[in-house]
């Protein structure tokens, strides 16, 4: 195992700046999680912990060592890529046991064999070593992918964003193993996601990455509850956030731009202030369907979405489509009018300047 440290690194390509100045690091054992959309510089990011690109500024430490310009072959990583990229025309133990061959890595036959077979049945494909890759489903083949990283035992794992092109079955099948081998493992890893499903199942932290800039970096459970940006409430949450641009009354209450509604604070006014220009953030699953003449806002059904056990109702009010998770037997039909109490303590506050919370 190893730590990781990543001090202002910076990378560009021509006019791009994939990376400005990003810190953060990663403790020992520990399962860290790069989370940003796509463009955010999260693969950049694992390239220079790996190897594969050399930052312009800011130095990389593992285990204290600086590699920031150190050959690939001399960090001790192992990186698992979106795609499979595995020999057709080798077996699952030879796929597995191909690191392990090499020059550099070559180890006794005896060895080989135990850790091919150890990892094989960690990631449940113990029964398919003889196979060859197109004999297999897509998921089995992500746990062969898996499994060539497992074998070396490096000092770090650097996963991107191995299950995103699994359908959503799949994914959270293979979320419960990954979080299960993990369990086992206890190894220092750094895993790349644009779903924030995977972070919230996987993560002890969360880097969240923005525009090549690091927006927050705290336990996965900090930045759900308080997130630090805009961007980051954005990334968060099965259904997105809805946002109001408004600014803050002589009451220190919300009072929307169109000033056509109005929404108390309550204990968020301690750090508000009278005129200042802020953005108000709903969470949907936050929000509770009430009488038309008793919500703070008010509107009109726009669409109804049966869920399992719950309806996904969407009221138009004030040009804005609020959704609201409600119960699912709940009678409310398209066009009934209704609505949507806001709570104090469910309101996040944002800067409209800097995008950042208050």
């Amino acid at each position: 195992m190893a730590t990781l440290t990543i001090d202002q690194i910076s990378k560009s390509f021509g006019s791009i700046q994939a990376l400005n100045k990003i810190t953060f690091e990663c403790q020992d054992g520990e399962f860290l999680v790069i989370v940003g959309p796509s463009g955010a510089g999260k693969t950049t990011t694992l390239n220079c912990i790996a190897g594969i690109e050399y930052p312009e500024s800011g130095s990389i430490f593992i285990d204290g060592k600086d590699v920031t310009m150190t050959d690939p072959k001399d960090r001790d990583v192992a990186m698992v890529f979106e795609t499979y990229a595995l020999y057709p025309q080798y077996s699952v133990y030879d796929n597995l046991a191909f690191p392990l061959k090499s020059p550099l890595h070559a180890l006794p036959k005896d060895e080989i064999e135990q850790r091919v077979r150890q990892v094989a049945q960690v990631l449940s494909i113990d029964m398919l070593l003889n196979r060859l890759p197109r004999q297999l489903s897509q998921g089995q083949r992500q746990r062969v992918s898996l499994g060539r990283a497992l074998v070396r035992q490096p000092k770090l794992y650097l996963f991107d964003e191995p299950i995103s092109h699994l359908d959503a079955k799949l994914r959270n099948a293979m979320r419960r193993e990954l979080k299960l081998m993990r369990s086992n493992l206890g190894q220092t890893t750094i895993y790349v996601t644009h779903d924030y499903l995977e972070a919230l199942s996987l993560a002890d932290r969360v880097v969240v990455l923005i525009k090549g800039e690091v927006l927050q970096y705290d336990q996965v459970r900090n930045v759900y509850n308080h997130p630090a940006a805009v961007e980051v409430g954005q990334l968060f949450g099965e259904l997105p956030m809805i946002f109001f641009n408004g600014t803050i009354n002589d009451d220190l209450d919300f009072r929307d731009e169109s000033e056509k509604f109005s929404v108390k604070t309550g204990e968020s006014s301690d750090h508000l202030v009278c005129g200042q220009s802020v953005i108000l953030a709903l969470r949907p699953t936050d929000l509770q369907l009430v009488p038309f003449e008793n919500g703070e806002l008010k509107g009109e059904v726009y669409s109804v979405q049966y869920q399992f056990g719950s309806k996904l109702v969407t009221v138009s009010a004030y040009d804005h489509l609020i959704d609201v998770v409600a119960p699912a037997n709940l009678s409310i039909e398209s066009g009934d009018k209704a609505g949507v109490q806001v709570r104090p303590e469910v309101c996040f506050f944002f800067d409209q300047e800097t995008h950042r919370s208050i």
